[in-house]
């Protein structure tokens, strides 16, 4: 009968045990989180976690594409500024907060990143993937606002501005997660400055040299 039950309320459960899994991993890391306290959290029956996700490297991989799919929601705007001040004010500023569960958890995801330790598992698997989704939608947000004469005279430049984007987040997530007292807000504004400039600069510099 239990698991009869089961089938008939896949979709609630699921989400029930992923916003348990969630919650337990931005306070108790990928290591503290054990599948018998994601049954206590949900109030689901061990045999149902197991159900739905075999083991925990399914579960936090389950989880990722979980968070990143609230992530693409989450990351628009009309520009470059806008961007960045949602990736490092609201995303990495956001992520000291373990109330703000789905910003915190990107934390312990680039633990994955970090810990080789992990280099087979299949939820560290999963994490680079999704990073690289994410690289990929930031470089489609990025281009069009940057000049058409830019793109053409180096076709890379969205991804580098997008590399250089990336970095200073990745920074500011381990700043959070380090504690350090400052204004994510400010240095998201300064970082979009820096970003802006380097923009402006090259095109300057190709108009310059169409007129020389």
């Amino acid at each position: 009968m239990a698991r009869r039950r089961v089938h008939q309320s896949t979709p609630e459960n699921e989400r029930a045990i992923l916003d348990a899994a969630l919650s337990l991993a931005v306070t108790a890391g990928y290591e503290g989180t054990t599948m018998s306290e994601v049954a206590r959290l949900s109030g689901l029956p061990n045999g149902s976690i197991y159900y739905h996700f075999e083991n925990k490297e399914k579960l936090f991989a389950e989880l990722i594409e979980f968070c990143f799919e609230i992530w693409k929601k989450d990351h628009t705007g009309p520009t470059n500024r806008d961007l960045l001040r949602r990736s490092i004010a609201g995303s990495a500023g956001g992520s000291a907060d373990p109330e703000n569960k789905a910003e915190a958890f990107w934390i312990l995801a680039l633990m994955f990143a970090l810990d080789r330790r992990l280099e087979d598992n299949l939820a560290r698997k999963k994490y680079l993937e999704v990073r690289k989704e994410m690289f990929e939608h930031m470089v489609r947000r990025v281009e069009p606002l940057i000049p058409a004469e830019v793109l053409a005279e180096d076709p890379e430049f969205g991804r580098k501005m997008v590399v250089l984007g990336r970095a200073l987040t990745d920074g500011f997530y381990i700043a959070a997660c380090a504690g350090d007292d400052i204004d994510f807000a400010e240095f998201a504004d300064l970082s979009a400055t820096a970003v802006e400039a380097l923009i402006a600069r090259r095109a300057e510099q190709l108009s310059k040299e169409r007129n020389s």
